[in-house]
């Protein structure tokens, strides 16, 4: 039999910074489970964002929107 070779990304974030995930469970825990994990990911990726950036998006924000 052929063996599939798995290819990780270097972008991904490492799985020790991961909240452990369980198997089984229902759709509510899994939501809680995802929305944890969505906000370790944002974490990172908000860590490696830049000053300037940051400024560049809070400026952003406070401009009134007309629709």
């Amino acid at each position: 039999m052929n063996e599939k070779k798995t290819q990780h990304s270097r972008d991904t974030a490492p799985t020790r910074n991961f909240i452990g995930f369980k198997w089984g469970g229902t759709t509510t825990e899994w939501e809680e489970e995802a929305d944890q994990f969505m906000n370790c990911l944002q974490d990172q990726l908000d860590a490696n964002e830049s000053d300037a950036t940051k400024e560049k998006k809070i400026e952003y924000g406070k401009q009134k929107q007309y629709w």
